[in-house]
């Protein structure tokens, strides 16, 4: 590729707003709103241990927001404070605190947000697109939410449920799912089960079941 023909698919890749990590690439941007705007929405794709690193500059006493929506479970992400980044102690993680962080921050300059494929996906090379949301304001934000993602619940988690629930009502009833959604920390699979009157719960972490419980007495 000469010098021409990859400046010209650089300057597509930035007009696109889409970058790509694969492999154990660490990819970082710069986040920068549009003139007028206090948020963007940032649109990306990684692979296997790939990682990518926004940078964002916000203010001391300013409120930052970030949501995470992606087509795979494993996405996760962390954010730092300026001055730390991977490897350090992070002020938030989507592991734990589920996909949406909203916070007042205490230190002026450059913070980090690292979004990644969790250990067991990354380790078998699993690859997803993302949406990552940031917004920053001067005031807390309102009680309005957004609307919920409506992305529907992955074929597997739904199936490594119900062979779970196998294991309590047996392989000949006839079960049905009657709900299934996106909950803060794990997907929740309603199940409806012909030999019993409540429906079953199931929960699972986007790479296995966690847990099964009756919705009803007994």
């Amino acid at each position: 590729m000469n010098t021409r023909t990859l400046i010209s698919f650089l300057a597509v890749a930035v007009a696109a707003n889409l970058s790509v990590a694969v492999g154990d690439e660490t990819r970082t941007e710069v986040v920068k709103f549009d003139v007028g705007k206090s948020s963007a929405v940032l649109k990306n794709r990684i692979s296997g241990r790939g990682t990518i690193i926004y940078k964002l500059n916000a203010r001391d006493s300013q409120f930052l927001k970030v949501s995470l929506s992606s087509d795979n479970p494993s996405v996760d992400y962390n954010i730092y404070i300026p001055g730390r980044g991977p490897g350090d102690e992070a002020l938030f993680t989507s592991a734990t605190g589920g996909r949406e962080y909203l916070g007042q921050l205490y230190k002026t300059g450059d913070h980090v947000i690292s979004v990644f494929l969790n250990r067991a996906a990354a380790r078998e090379g699993a690859t997803a697109k993302f949406e990552l949301r940031i917004s920053i304001t001067d005031q807390a934000p309102t009680n309005q939410e957004e609307k919920p993602s409506a992305e529907p619940v992955p074929q597997k988690v739904i199936d490594d449920c119900l062979t779970a629930l196998r294991k309590h009502v047996g392989n000949e009833v006839g079960m049905k799912v009657i709900k299934a959604k996106r909950g803060e920390n794990s997907f929740i699979i309603d199940v409806k089960v012909d030999s019993a009157e409540k429906p079953w719960r199931c929960f699972h972490d986007g790479t296995k079941c966690t847990g099964t419980e009756y919705q009803g007495e007994g």
